[in-house]
């Protein structure tokens, strides 16, 4: 095989795995116990741990499908935090400002499939309200999001972008950073 074909199969491979449907029984445990590793989770807050489930209205069903595997899910709780998940659609920043304030959330999740412009605008504002910013996609984590879960086979795999875990004030441990793939 030339080198050319080599790389091309390679490339195509990567693309397949990276946008592969994640596990989220099997993500979402190891997703929210990485947030119990950031060494300022206890000073972001008490009581529930409000995690806003955010998509374009046109993704109503993908948020649907992923509400449904939320709530059968055994997680219910962060650190002894009560756990809570609403879902939200995304029309602009400041239909989801109101939403982070109603609810007084502490994270956002974003639907798998969610297009780049709104990854970014939902990035922007965790940023200035300092919420983790949660993603099941590799792609959103190396783009934007701090912290994100993928699958390699059958495992869930953390990914750690650093620069913008220190934008929202999240700073993991080091045990978490070495399991985790971390994106400078």
């Amino acid at each position: 095989m030339g080198v050319r074909r080599f790389l091309t199969l390679c490339l195509l491979l990567a693309a397949s795995s990276a946008s592969a449907q994640v596990d989220v029984k099997a993500a979402l445990p190891v997703l929210l116990k990485v947030l119990t590793y950031d060494v300022n989770f206890d000073a972001r807050g008490a009581g529930p741990f409000v995690l806003l489930v955010v998509s374009e209205p046109g993704q109503a069903a993908d948020r649907t499908a992923l509400m449904n595997t939320l709530k059968d899910s055994s997680v219910t709780e962060v650190k002894k935090r009560p756990l809570k998940y609403i879902s939200v659609d995304y029309r602009d920043e400041t239909q989801l400002q109101a939403e982070i304030d109603k609810h007084k959330a502490s994270a956002l999740l974003v639907v798998q499939g969610t297009p780049t412009a709104t990854v970014k605008a939902l990035w922007e504002v965790a940023q200035d309200n300092q919420l983790y910013a949660l993603a099941l996609d590799q792609e959103s984590v190396q783009s934007f999001f701090p912290i994100g879960v993928t699958m390699i086979g059958d495992k869930p795999q953390i990914i750690i972008n650093e620069k913008s875990a220190k934008a929202v004030g999240a700073r993991f441990e080091t045990v978490v950073l070495r399991m985790a793939k971390v994106i400078q």
